[in-house]
């Protein structure tokens, strides 16, 4: 037999393997039994608030949003009910991963996670304030929309844009900051566009938009002074009033048609000759 090997460090070696597994083992038992427990309250309390969501209409609003057909486009298949509940799934699970880690002793690990873990409540609350943005957004947006529309401006559409997406990009400056990132930059480049962009509409008001502005305006009370099928005699022209538009009006004559500004219904001397019901 070799005398070079050491049949007592082998058998050491060996013993001292085996009962540090058998250390382990109930470690690994005890870790196991964690992450089962840590699963199944997990999923159950993932899907009491994946019912809640349902029953309070968080997906409905969702759709509000416009967010739910963007879920749809990036092949989401999930609700946002349903991702509420996943979300707060792996928020409590992974606490049960970090107790589980620990009672194995696995420090590093264990830092690492609860890092992540501290983390997470500040995402939930920049989703909840970009849902909540993106809500307040698409309610103006479409408040904007029909006042300007009751007004008769045609552009409504885009006003109501405007407005939406201006609410949006702040909702979105709000969230990111949630997140703990610095948005010194990007809330100083937002605010620097907004104000070139307002500094040119009030320059094109300055130079040529009064009487855009007047007609506009004009036009918006001639709506209640008359309707349209009155036959009106303006500076000398009869004919019947067929539209009341954002800029002009137009008049039926019968030799043809006869568009004029807003203003001069409502500054000039007009005889209403005939009201049609």
């Amino acid at each position: 037999m070799p005398e070079f090997l050491d049949f007592d460090l082998i058998r050491n070696t060996v013993t001292n393997l085996f009962l540090t597994a058998l250390a382990i083992v109930p470690k690994l038992i005890m870790a196991a039994l964690i992450l089962v427990l840590g699963h199944f309250l997990s999923k159950f309390l993932g899907g009491l608030v994946k019912r809640l969501g349902e029953r309070v209409g968080l997906d409905k609003m969702v759709e509000r949003t416009g967010l739910a057909e963007g879920l749809k486009q990036a092949n989401i298949k999930a609700t946002a009910s349903g991702i509420l509940g996943q979300f707060i799934y792996w928020l409590i699970f992974l606490n049960f991963v970090v107790l589980a880690l620990e009672s194995l002793e696995i420090a590093a690990a264990v830092e690492q996670l609860n890092l992540l873990i501290a983390y997470l409540p500040r995402l939930l609350a920049a989703l909840f304030v970009f849902l909540a943005g993106a809500l307040v957004a698409q309610f103006l947006g479409r408040a904007t929309q029909a006042a300007v529309a009751s007004m008769g401006i045609e552009f409504h559409q885009a006003v109501g844009g405007a407005v939406r997406g201006i609410i949006l990009m702040m909702t979105i400056i709000i969230s990111i900051q949630r997140l703990g990132v610095d948005v010194t930059i990007l809330q100083e480049s937002f605010i620097t566009m907004l104000a070139i962009v307002l500094a040119g509409l009030a320059l094109a008001f300055g130079l040529g938009g009064r009487d855009v502005a007047r007609n506009v305006l004009a036009g918006y009370y001639a709506r209640d002074v008359y309707k349209i099928g009155d036959t009106l005699s303006v500076a000398g022209e009869q004919g019947v009033l067929i539209a009341i538009g954002t800029l002009n009006s137009e008049l039926e004559l019968p030799q043809g048609r006869l568009v004029l500004p807003n203003t001069r219904l409502t500054d000039d001397t007009i005889l209403i000759v005939r009201s049609e019901s």
